[in-house]
Formats: structure tokens, sequence, C-alpha cells
């Protein structure tokens, strides 16, 4: 049997970057948008050559997250209407290139996605994640890649290890104290990459500098600050239990 091969688009992360790009001011202005997005979609099938594809479309609605930490993405802009209002369209264009949009309300795509990949992997499959977006980062595995979409560039261990300086399943605990300014979350005060990368070399995770007895300056800040830590931790780290409402057979493509 041939193995999955799973292609989990995040639909925002794409369809925002060409309506953007675009510069749109008017309803009439999106049936480019619209096509535009659904010929990147044709595309991505095209270059990736999947057995299973979903997008994961978000219902911007408040999450888990924002009820942890109400300034969660208190920093970005609001989605723009015009492009809420056309989201039947977009599902419908998608569809049409063959590939079924969904969502889980209360969870944004970064979740529902590292769902799915997760129970690919489990299933023995591969899956390749396709967003410019960084927290998928820390999915990264022997089965499952990030790709920018855009710059059309694989994001892998390799990668994860050249770009950022630390270990495989160090990214989380990296951005837990460096935190993630796109989603406003502010990580160890005092703390930079430059810190980061260097206390990740002699520790393997946060739980370890916590609990470490070493006298250092930075060792003393991250234990100084171990709430903040802690929290920016759960924010960034990905949910893999979404109850999704389909399975993966869903997604097989004609």
């Amino acid at each position: 049997m041939m193995k999955m091969r799973f292609l989990a688009i995040d639909g925002f992360n794409l369809i925002r970057r060409i309506f953007e790009a675009r510069k749109v001011t008017s309803q009439e202005d999106m049936a480019a948008v619209i096509d535009a997005s659904r010929s990147s979609v044709i595309r991505a099938l095209g270059t990736h050559k999947p057995s299973h594809a979903a997008i994961v479309l978000e219902h911007h609605d408040r999450t888990w997250r924002h009820l942890l930490y109400p300034q969660y993405k208190a920093n970005r802009s609001e989605t723009p209407a015009l492009l809420l209002s056309e989201l039947p369209r977009f599902e419908a264009a998608f569809l049409e290139a063959g590939v079924l949009s969904c969502g889980v309300a209360s969870y944004e795509a970064d979740d529902v996605i590292a769902t799915m990949v997760t129970a690919v992997t489990r299933h023995d499959g591969n899956a390749i994640i396709l967003s410019t977006d960084k927290i998928y980062l820390q999915l990264v595995g022997p089965r499952i890649t990030v790709y920018d979409h855009f710059a059309e560039q694989t994001f892998d261990q390799a990668y994860i290890e050249k770009r950022y300086g630390i270990r495989l399943g160090q990214y989380v605990d990296y951005l837990s104290l460096v935190g993630d300014k796109s989603n406003n979350i502010k990580g160890v005060p005092g703390v930079g990459p430059k810190s980061a990368i260097e206390i990740f070399g002699k520790f393997e995770g946060l739980d370890e500098i916590l609990s470490s007895v070493e006298d250092s300056s930075i060792v003393n800040k991250v234990q100084g600050s171990e709430v903040e830590a802690r929290r920016s931790r759960q924010l960034v780290t990905l949910k893999t239990n979404v109850e999704l409402g389909l399975n993966l057979k869903s997604f097989r493509l004609p």
C-alpha cells in the first residue's frame, strides 16, 4: 500500500499574502484574489503530489490562547472584513481544485494542522505544511516538513539547526525564552536569540534551566521569570489533539 502523503495548507496564510500583495480595495478586486489563490493551490498540488490535502481556515473567534493571555495577538491588525466576507467563494474555488476546506471553532489553524499532521505520522505517512508561519517549525521531523510556497523553500531539521543554532526539539523552549513578536508573546525579559543559543548549548530545555543550581546571569534571568517563561511555552506549543470531526480519509484527493 502506498504511504499517505498529506499536504496541509494554512488557508489564511496563503490567501492573505495574495490579498495584501494585490492591494485589494473593493469587492470587484476579490475575483482576482480568489482565482490567484485557487491557482496557487493547484500549483502546490503539482509541486508536492500529495495523496491527501486539506485547506484549514480559521473562524477568527477567540481561542483558548486569548483566555490564557488576553494580550495574545493584540499587536495584529484586524483581518479585513472584505476578505472574511468572501470565505464561501474561496472554499468553493478550492473545492473546484479538488481540495476540501475545514476549520474548528475556538482553535487556530496552527492547532488543527498540528493535529492533522501528527495523525498522519501515526499512520506511517508523510506531511508537508504549506505556510510561512515559523510556529510550525516545532513539528518538523523525519516525516514532517514546512514549505514556504512563495519563496519555494523547504524548512527541515537542517534548516532549524543552521538558522537558529539549536537542536531539533528545542524550538518550543527557544520561543519560550525569546518570545514570538508576531503573536505578541513576550518571552523572558533580557533574553534574546544570542543568549538563548548559548544557554541551549548547555541545557536540553526550559525545565532543566529552571531546576539548575548554576549561578549565571542568563540562568538567573530565566528563573526570575519562570511564570512568564512557562506561560510563553504554553502559548507557543501547538495542540495535537483537536477534535476535527473528520477523519483523514475525508481529505483523499480524487
